[in-house]
């Protein structure tokens, strides 16, 4: 099954290549904090970071259609009903899909959706550090959604929220936990490939 969603998310990622000789494409690369929603257990948010590619792909006027491929860092401190805490890590492949529609010529909303596949995860707490994820759902996938600023000299600014609808503990029968996680990134579009026309007027 880890397998078939690895074949899934390199399937995107390669569609994401293909249609980059009708757009640009870019680095990016920012700053997030991630948590967990979960019933019984308090989470608390923790640093990490995301990067990756994406491909500002103009489909009208004042739209853009943006496939990425991120690898980031989720995860979130617990504090249990007793008073012990312990902080989870994990290591995600992103492949996010949004829809940016602009406002005016560089401010825009972005929605859409997003598929992952965990890499590695770890628990940190009393009992030392040890690998978890065996634990892990092979995908999870949730909304995204955002604002940004994108800049003529290719450099592009957004604020970015994700909420799973899947939980990511495939043997968790009682916190249902779900991922949650808000990002600052900065990209550049490092090339435009050539005959493509003016985005937004």
């Amino acid at each position: 099954m880890h397998k078939r969603y690895s074949a899934s998310l390199l399937c995107l990622a390669v569609g994401v290549i293909s249609h980059a000789q009708s757009t640009g494409i870019g680095f990016k690369a920012g700053v997030q904090a991630s948590t967990a929603k979960a019933i019984l257990v308090r989470t608390t948010p923790i640093p990490g970071g995301t990067a990756g590619l994406y491909v500002p792909w103009g489909i009208a006027p004042m739209v853009e259609l943006q496939p990425e491929v991120l690898v980031s860092t989720l995860g979130a401190q617990w504090m249990e009903p007793d008073g012990d805490t312990y902080t989870e890590r994990s290591l995600y492949i992103q492949v996010p899909l949004t829809v940016k529609y602009f406002l005016s010529n560089g401010f825009n909303l972005a929605g859409g959706y997003q598929f992952a596949r965990p890499v590695s995860a770890h628990v940190k707490g009393t009992e030392g550090n040890r690998s978890t994820i065996d634990r892990y759902e092979a995908l999870d996938h949730g909304f995204v959604g955002g604002i940004g600023m994108d800049f003529q000299h290719g450099v592009d600014i957004s604020l970015r929220a994700y909420s799973a609808m899947s939980r990511y503990h495939g043997d968790d029968d009682a916190l249902f936990a779900k991922h949650r996680s808000i990002q600052v990134t900065v990209g550049y579009r490092f090339h435009q490939f050539s005959g493509v026309p003016s985005r937004r007027r």
